[in-house]
């Protein structure tokens, strides 16, 4: 069932009911069962029956799927011990039965309220990630909120077999905010949206192989994005490892030293960049040649 609101705009669990098979979704941990963080309360901060994220058992396709979304409207969707173990439960949940895993992502990272239990919650939850995916069990990201995935969960999203990016969605490890407190407005304006967007947002992300679909801002399009690698998985070995290594080392040496975003989209053979952020989804990934 879809909306008439964009995907950016919908909230967690309008996400996963535009997503899903009709009436498919069942919630594991619901509010009622109130797990709530057992930090922010002593700090004197509102807690959620929900922690954050809300994780269940639905349908794609006829599909049988596990679906986390976070919640960007508490703290930021930041993760903290109770939210980073529900996520940790069901990747595990999902290497056990053989069922693939879909993370629909909005958070900037670690709860900084709840000190290293994040941290150690995020690696946890990455481990079991490696378990999926070491039983070819497909773990796909979907980083499509202005919010995007930033710090640990950035990195988390980066360890799933497939990421599926809206141009809305902007993924990497400090945020905006963060890179121009240490390098300064004139380095980095965190106000520029546009500057912004062209350095972690879908497009540029799609363009660095660091995106493997980039869709349309609908629930339509996301589903679409999703199914595609319901079938499929990723493997990891040292050998892949090593040749991304290289591939990473080639990018450095290529744009290492540019400031400028654009540059960036030329080098990745974007020749009008007008027309380029002006276009959407896959009329974008037409105008550009994609690479790693």
């Amino acid at each position: 069932m879809t909306g008439a609101i964009l995907f950016h705009e919908q909230t967690a669990r309008q996400r996963i009911a535009s997503l899903v098979d009709l009436h498919s979704f069942a919630e594991l941990l619901p509010p009622p069962e109130r797990l709530t963080s057992p930090y922010l309360a002593q700090l004197g901060i509102p807690v959620s029956f929900d922690d954050g994220v809300v994780i269940g058992r639905a349908r794609i396709g006829g599909k049988k799927i596990y679906l986390a979304a976070q919640v960007g409207q508490f703290v930021g969707g930041a993760v903290g011990e109770i939210h980073g173990a529900k996520l940790t439960g069901l990747f595990k949940a999902a290497a056990r039965d053989k069922v693939p895993c879909v993370l629909i992502v909005e958070s900037g990272g670690v709860r900084l309220h709840e000190g290293s239990s994040g941290e150690i919650a995020i690696a946890e939850t990455m481990r079991a990630i490696f378990e999926c995916r070491a039983l070819k069990v497909p773990t796909i990201a979907v980083i499509a909120t202005d919010i995007g995935a930033y710090g640990g969960i950035g990195i988390l999203s980066t360890c799933c077999d497939f990421r599926v990016m809206t141009e809305h969605g902007r993924l990497g490890i400090s945020g905006p905010i963060v890179i121009e407190k240490w390098m300064g407005k004139k380095a980095y304006d965190s106000a520029n949206r546009a500057l912004v967007w062209k350095t972690s947002g879908g497009k540029t992300k799609y363009l660095l192989g660091d995106a493997d679909a980039l869709v349309h801002d609908t629930a339509d399009a996301v589903r679409d994005g999703i199914s595609k690698f319901l079938g499929k998985s990723s493997a990891v070995s040292l050998a892949s490892i090593k040749a991304r290594q290289k591939e990473l080392e080639k990018r450095l040496k290529k744009f290492g030293a540019t400031s400028e975003p654009d540059a960036v989209w030329k080098g990745m053979g974007v020749r009008d960049i007008e027309a380029a952020s002006l276009a959407s989804g896959p009329e974008f990934a037409a105008l550009a040649k994609r690479g790693k």
